[in-house]
């Protein structure tokens, strides 16, 4: 049994990741942390980008407050930090703007 998301209610967080979508107009913008700021090494919170799983399609902003985790689990963020269980490089970074 998956343990990373015991105690989630995924039909709630679907929702909003399916109101955020058509709130949203997203532009992608690369993969990893490079498309998030020239030579980056590590992924930049700036306002206005976000992560994307490649593996549940889930969208999480890089500059919010507060925890969020994907559905899946693979991606992480926290006050401070973001975090990723996929390689870097495979991260999709979109640009997202109000509709």
């Amino acid at each position: 049994m998956d343990m990373k998301n015991w105690n989630v209610d995924k039909t709630q967080i679907t929702a909003q990741q399916e109101a955020l979508k058509k709130s949203m107009n997203f532009a992608y913008v690369g993969h990893g942390p490079k498309a998030t700021g020239f030579m980056a090494k590590q992924f930049k919170r700036k306002p206005g980008l976000y992560a994307r799983c490649v593996q549940c399609g889930y969208y999480m902003p890089l500059d919010a407050k507060g925890e969020e985790t994907c559905l899946c689990g693979n991606l992480r963020r926290d006050e401070h930090s973001f975090k990723s269980d996929l390689p870097a490089t495979e991260v999709e970074i979109f640009k997202g703007t109000k509709r």
